[in-house]
Protein backbone atom coordinates (compact mmCIF):
# COMPACT_ATOMS: atom_id res chain seq x y z
CA UNK A 1 0.00 0.00 0.00
CA UNK A 2 3.30 2.45 1.27
CA UNK A 3 4.24 1.52 -2.43
CA UNK A 4 1.10 2.18 -4.71
CA UNK A 5 0.87 5.13 -2.59
CA UNK A 6 4.02 7.08 -3.79
CA UNK A 7 3.65 5.86 -7.41
CA UNK A 8 1.27 8.20 -7.68
CA UNK A 9 1.86 11.10 -5.46
CA UNK A 10 0.03 14.04 -7.79
CA UNK A 11 -2.96 12.46 -6.29
CA UNK A 12 -2.70 13.93 -2.64
CA UNK A 13 -2.01 16.98 -4.42
CA UNK A 14 -5.28 16.75 -6.20
CA UNK A 15 -6.83 16.10 -2.95
CA UNK A 16 -5.37 19.25 -1.32
CA UNK A 17 -6.53 21.58 -3.93
CA UNK A 18 -10.17 20.14 -4.45
CA UNK A 19 -10.41 20.53 -0.53
CA UNK A 20 -8.88 23.64 -1.23
CA UNK A 21 -11.36 24.56 -3.95
CA UNK A 22 -14.27 23.46 -1.66
CA UNK A 23 -13.22 25.79 0.89
CA UNK A 24 -12.94 28.83 -1.21
CA UNK A 25 -16.85 27.70 -2.28
CA UNK A 26 -18.01 27.25 1.24
CA UNK A 27 -16.32 30.90 2.56
CA UNK A 28 -17.87 32.48 -0.36
CA UNK A 29 -21.37 31.12 0.68
CA UNK A 30 -20.27 32.18 4.21
CA UNK A 31 -19.81 35.98 3.12
CA UNK A 32 -23.02 36.04 1.36
CA UNK A 33 -25.07 34.66 4.04
CA UNK A 34 -23.51 36.89 6.41
CA UNK A 35 -24.46 39.46 4.50
CA UNK A 36 -27.73 38.68 3.45
CA UNK A 37 -28.07 38.30 7.24
CA UNK A 38 -26.44 41.92 7.70
CA UNK A 39 -29.32 43.35 5.18
CA UNK A 40 -31.95 41.24 7.25
CA UNK A 41 -30.90 42.69 10.66
CA UNK A 42 -30.91 45.88 9.21
CA UNK A 43 -34.68 45.78 8.05
CA UNK A 44 -35.53 44.75 11.74
CA UNK A 45 -33.93 47.75 12.86
CA UNK A 46 -35.62 49.94 10.79
CA UNK A 47 -39.15 48.18 11.46
CA UNK A 48 -38.41 48.79 15.85
CA UNK A 49 -37.26 52.29 14.92
CA UNK A 50 -40.16 52.77 13.12
CA UNK A 51 -42.36 51.27 15.53
CA UNK A 52 -40.91 52.71 18.71
CA UNK A 53 -41.40 56.31 16.94
CA UNK A 54 -38.35 57.74 15.40
CA UNK A 55 -38.92 61.11 17.25
CA UNK A 56 -38.45 59.39 20.58
CA UNK A 57 -35.67 56.94 19.48
CA UNK A 58 -34.05 59.93 18.79
CA UNK A 59 -34.92 61.83 21.79
CA UNK A 60 -33.53 59.11 23.55
CA UNK A 61 -30.42 59.23 21.78
CA UNK A 62 -29.71 62.75 21.73
CA UNK A 63 -30.18 62.97 26.04
CA UNK A 64 -27.61 60.11 26.08
CA UNK A 65 -24.96 61.95 24.51
CA UNK A 66 -23.36 63.61 27.37
CA UNK A 67 -23.01 59.63 28.80
CA UNK A 68 -21.32 58.42 25.47
CA UNK A 69 -17.29 59.12 26.35
CA UNK A 70 -18.00 57.46 29.45
CA UNK A 71 -19.75 54.32 27.49
CA UNK A 72 -16.87 54.26 25.44
CA UNK A 73 -14.19 54.31 28.07
CA UNK A 74 -16.16 51.40 29.72
CA UNK A 75 -16.03 49.90 26.02
CA UNK A 76 -12.11 50.78 25.75
CA UNK A 77 -11.53 48.46 29.18
CA UNK A 78 -13.62 45.76 27.86
CA UNK A 79 -11.54 45.42 24.28
CA UNK A 80 -8.44 45.95 26.30
CA UNK A 81 -8.85 43.01 28.82
CA UNK A 82 -8.84 40.94 25.69
CA UNK A 83 -4.92 42.40 24.86
CA UNK A 84 -4.37 41.65 28.83
CA UNK A 85 -5.80 38.08 28.40
CA UNK A 86 -3.71 37.27 25.42
CA UNK A 87 -0.44 38.39 26.37
CA UNK A 88 -1.14 36.51 29.87
CA UNK A 89 -1.45 33.48 27.70
CA UNK A 90 1.53 33.84 25.55
CA UNK A 91 4.03 34.14 29.00
CA UNK A 92 7.23 35.40 28.62
CA UNK A 93 7.01 35.61 24.58
CA UNK A 94 4.52 38.48 25.10
CA UNK A 95 7.10 40.64 26.20
CA UNK A 96 9.13 40.83 22.26
CA UNK A 97 5.85 42.58 20.97
CA UNK A 98 6.29 46.49 21.15
CA UNK A 99 3.12 48.29 23.09
CA UNK A 100 2.34 49.98 19.85
CA UNK A 101 2.12 46.37 18.18
CA UNK A 102 -0.50 45.60 20.73
CA UNK A 103 -2.75 48.72 20.65
CA UNK A 104 -2.75 48.69 16.76
CA UNK A 105 -3.85 44.83 16.36
CA UNK A 106 -6.34 45.17 19.17
CA UNK A 107 -7.66 48.46 17.24
CA UNK A 108 -7.81 46.59 13.79
CA UNK A 109 -9.08 43.24 15.26
CA UNK A 110 -11.86 45.33 16.82
CA UNK A 111 -12.45 47.58 13.63
CA UNK A 112 -13.20 43.93 11.90
CA UNK A 113 -15.23 42.84 14.36
CA UNK A 114 -17.38 45.79 14.47
CA UNK A 115 -17.48 46.99 10.79
CA UNK A 116 -17.22 43.74 8.72
CA UNK A 117 -18.93 41.04 8.00
CA UNK A 118 -15.89 38.19 9.52
CA UNK A 119 -17.15 38.87 12.89
CA UNK A 120 -14.47 38.11 15.72
CA UNK A 121 -13.32 35.66 13.90
CA UNK A 122 -12.07 37.69 11.07
CA UNK A 123 -10.77 39.89 13.71
CA UNK A 124 -8.56 37.52 15.73
CA UNK A 125 -7.27 36.60 12.45
CA UNK A 126 -5.81 40.34 11.55
CA UNK A 127 -4.60 40.33 15.52
CA UNK A 128 -3.16 36.60 14.60
CA UNK A 129 -1.83 38.68 11.43
CA UNK A 130 -0.10 41.69 13.57
CA UNK A 131 1.65 39.71 15.96
CA UNK A 132 2.89 37.28 14.07
CA UNK A 133 6.33 38.49 13.11
CA UNK A 134 7.46 38.73 16.79
CA UNK A 135 6.27 35.46 18.09
CA UNK A 136 5.87 33.59 15.34
CA UNK A 137 2.43 32.55 12.92
CA UNK A 138 1.91 29.27 14.34
CA UNK A 139 2.12 31.15 18.10
CA UNK A 140 -0.27 33.73 17.27
CA UNK A 141 -2.74 31.25 15.48
CA UNK A 142 -3.21 29.31 18.62
CA UNK A 143 -3.40 32.38 20.71
CA UNK A 144 -6.16 33.65 18.50
CA UNK A 145 -7.91 30.43 18.81
CA UNK A 146 -7.81 30.28 22.58
CA UNK A 147 -8.98 33.97 23.26
CA UNK A 148 -11.78 32.77 21.42
CA UNK A 149 -12.61 30.02 23.81
CA UNK A 150 -11.34 32.56 27.06
CA UNK A 151 -13.62 35.26 25.90
CA UNK A 152 -16.65 32.55 26.23
CA UNK A 153 -15.74 31.38 29.46
CA UNK A 154 -15.85 34.93 30.84
CA UNK A 155 -19.28 35.08 28.84
CA UNK A 156 -20.12 32.33 31.22
CA UNK A 157 -18.57 33.43 34.41
CA UNK A 158 -20.75 36.72 34.03
CA UNK A 159 -24.09 35.22 33.06
CA UNK A 160 -23.88 33.63 36.68
CA UNK A 161 -24.52 37.35 38.35
CA UNK A 162 -26.62 38.51 36.02
CA UNK A 163 -28.95 35.13 36.33
CA UNK A 164 -29.19 35.73 39.86
CA UNK A 165 -30.24 39.36 39.00
CA UNK A 166 -33.19 38.45 36.61
CA UNK A 167 -33.93 35.87 39.11
CA UNK A 168 -33.90 38.18 42.11
CA UNK A 169 -36.59 40.65 39.72
CA UNK A 170 -38.49 38.04 37.72
CA UNK A 171 -38.25 34.52 39.32
CA UNK A 172 -35.41 31.68 38.69
CA UNK A 173 -37.75 30.14 35.96
CA UNK A 174 -38.84 33.15 33.87
CA UNK A 175 -38.08 33.28 30.13
CA UNK A 176 -34.91 35.81 30.52
CA UNK A 177 -33.62 33.99 33.37
CA UNK A 178 -33.60 30.57 31.43
CA UNK A 179 -32.27 31.87 28.23
CA UNK A 180 -29.61 33.81 30.73
CA UNK A 181 -28.55 29.97 32.07
CA UNK A 182 -28.86 28.75 28.74
CA UNK A 183 -26.49 31.26 27.27
CA UNK A 184 -23.75 30.70 30.40
CA UNK A 185 -23.97 26.87 29.73
CA UNK A 186 -23.87 26.99 25.67
CA UNK A 187 -20.30 29.41 25.93
CA UNK A 188 -18.98 27.24 28.84
CA UNK A 189 -19.28 24.56 26.57
CA UNK A 190 -17.92 25.67 23.45
CA UNK A 191 -15.14 27.40 25.25
CA UNK A 192 -14.31 24.37 26.91
CA UNK A 193 -14.13 22.46 23.54
CA UNK A 194 -11.80 24.95 22.14
CA UNK A 195 -9.78 25.41 24.69
CA UNK A 196 -9.45 21.42 25.67
CA UNK A 197 -10.51 20.25 22.79
CA UNK A 198 -8.50 21.72 20.12
CA UNK A 199 -5.42 20.74 22.89
CA UNK A 200 -6.03 17.00 22.40
CA UNK A 201 -7.05 17.02 18.80
CA UNK A 202 -4.19 17.36 16.96
CA UNK A 203 -6.50 20.01 14.65
CA UNK A 204 -2.73 21.51 13.27
CA UNK A 205 -1.98 18.66 11.68
CA UNK A 206 -5.20 17.49 10.40
CA UNK A 207 -5.53 21.08 8.73
CA UNK A 208 -2.15 20.57 7.58
CA UNK A 209 -3.19 17.36 5.43
CA UNK A 210 -5.94 18.56 4.20
CA UNK A 211 -5.42 22.63 3.81
CA UNK A 212 -2.36 23.65 1.06
CA UNK A 213 -1.26 26.65 2.89
CA UNK A 214 -1.06 25.26 6.30
CA UNK A 215 0.47 21.97 5.42
CA UNK A 216 4.32 23.46 6.88
CA UNK A 217 2.62 24.69 9.99
CA UNK A 218 -0.14 22.63 10.97
CA UNK A 219 2.15 20.49 13.34
CA UNK A 220 3.58 23.77 14.58
CA UNK A 221 0.15 24.94 15.60
CA UNK A 222 -0.49 21.90 17.89
CA UNK A 223 3.27 22.64 19.59
CA UNK A 224 2.11 25.69 19.94
CA UNK A 225 -1.31 24.78 21.79
CA UNK A 226 0.21 23.10 23.87
CA UNK A 227 3.14 25.64 25.22
CA UNK A 228 0.46 27.42 26.66
CA UNK A 229 -0.95 26.56 29.86
CA UNK A 230 -4.03 23.77 30.19
CA UNK A 231 -5.93 25.84 32.25
CA UNK A 232 -5.64 29.38 31.52
CA UNK A 233 -7.04 30.54 34.93
CA UNK A 234 -5.24 33.83 34.75
CA UNK A 235 -6.21 34.67 31.07
CA UNK A 236 -10.27 34.14 32.16
CA UNK A 237 -10.11 36.24 35.13
CA UNK A 238 -9.30 38.97 33.11
CA UNK A 239 -11.93 37.92 30.56
CA UNK A 240 -14.16 38.22 33.54
CA UNK A 241 -12.90 41.51 34.55
CA UNK A 242 -13.33 42.90 30.75
CA UNK A 243 -17.37 41.58 31.48
CA UNK A 244 -17.39 43.52 34.72
CA UNK A 245 -16.22 46.72 32.64
CA UNK A 246 -19.58 46.15 30.04
CA UNK A 247 -21.70 45.48 33.86
CA UNK A 248 -20.94 48.90 34.23
CA UNK A 249 -20.94 50.01 30.54
CA UNK A 250 -24.59 48.55 30.56
CA UNK A 251 -25.94 50.23 33.89
CA UNK A 252 -24.57 53.84 32.35
CA UNK A 253 -26.19 53.32 29.18
CA UNK A 254 -29.59 51.92 31.03
CA UNK A 255 -29.40 55.24 32.84
CA UNK A 256 -28.66 57.82 30.07
CA UNK A 257 -31.86 56.50 28.38
CA UNK A 258 -33.83 56.84 31.18
CA UNK A 259 -33.45 54.27 33.45
CA UNK A 260 -33.43 53.55 37.00
CA UNK A 261 -29.41 52.82 37.58
CA UNK A 262 -28.55 50.01 40.27
CA UNK A 263 -26.34 46.75 40.52
CA UNK A 264 -29.16 44.32 40.22
CA UNK A 265 -30.95 46.92 37.19
CA UNK A 266 -27.27 46.75 35.51
CA UNK A 267 -26.74 43.00 35.36
CA UNK A 268 -30.31 42.61 34.06
CA UNK A 269 -29.38 44.90 31.03
CA UNK A 270 -26.25 43.11 30.58
CA UNK A 271 -28.59 39.91 30.65
CA UNK A 272 -30.20 40.99 27.94
CA UNK A 273 -27.95 42.17 25.69
CA UNK A 274 -26.33 38.48 26.58
CA UNK A 275 -28.91 36.98 25.42
CA UNK A 276 -29.64 38.92 21.84
CA UNK A 277 -26.06 38.45 21.45
CA UNK A 278 -26.25 34.93 21.82
CA UNK A 279 -29.20 34.48 19.40
CA UNK A 280 -27.46 37.42 16.91
CA UNK A 281 -24.53 35.27 16.77
CA UNK A 282 -24.61 35.03 12.90
CA UNK A 283 -25.79 38.49 12.06
CA UNK A 284 -22.42 41.12 11.52
CA UNK A 285 -22.77 42.90 15.05
CA UNK A 286 -25.83 41.21 15.99
CA UNK A 287 -27.14 44.32 13.56
CA UNK A 288 -31.13 44.50 14.72
CA UNK A 289 -31.24 41.08 17.64
CA UNK A 290 -30.35 42.90 20.73
CA UNK A 291 -32.78 45.99 19.43
CA UNK A 292 -35.70 43.53 19.09
CA UNK A 293 -34.01 41.84 22.46
CA UNK A 294 -34.20 45.03 24.33
CA UNK A 295 -37.69 45.47 22.97
CA UNK A 296 -39.42 41.59 23.73
CA UNK A 297 -37.91 41.80 27.59
CA UNK A 298 -39.12 44.99 27.98
CA UNK A 299 -40.61 44.42 30.67
CA UNK A 300 -37.74 43.20 32.41
CA UNK A 301 -36.33 47.10 32.72
CA UNK A 302 -39.70 48.43 34.39
CA UNK A 303 -40.78 52.40 33.53
CA UNK A 304 -38.46 52.21 30.04
CA UNK A 305 -40.99 53.14 27.19
CA UNK A 306 -39.69 50.84 23.71
CA UNK A 307 -38.02 53.90 22.55
CA UNK A 308 -35.61 54.10 25.33
CA UNK A 309 -35.01 50.38 25.40
CA UNK A 310 -34.30 50.63 21.68
CA UNK A 311 -32.21 53.17 22.41
CA UNK A 312 -29.91 50.84 24.85
CA UNK A 313 -28.38 49.02 22.08
CA UNK A 314 -28.21 51.77 19.70
CA UNK A 315 -26.54 54.09 22.28
CA UNK A 316 -23.75 50.89 22.36
CA UNK A 317 -23.50 50.77 19.05
CA UNK A 318 -23.03 54.34 18.60
CA UNK A 319 -20.40 53.91 21.01
CA UNK A 320 -19.01 50.95 18.68
CA UNK A 321 -18.80 52.83 15.66
CA UNK A 322 -17.09 56.34 17.23
CA UNK A 323 -14.58 53.99 18.49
Amino acid sequence: MAGEARENPSDDVHVVEETADGGDRFRLLKTIGRWLLFVFGVGGLVYLVHDAGPEAVWATLLGAGVFIPFIMLCEIGFVGMDVVSLRLMFGERARGVPLTVWLRSAMMAYGIMILLPAGRAGGEVMRAANLAPYIGGARAAAGAALLQGVTLWGNTLISIPCYLAVAAASGPTSTLALLVAGNGVATGVLGSVLLFGARMSRIGGWLGRRVKALANHGAHFDESLKEMNAVPTRPIAAALVGRLFQSLQYGLILLAVGGALSIGTALVSQAIHLVGAGLGDMVPNQMGITEGAYRVFLDYLPALTEAQAIGIALVHRVCQFLL
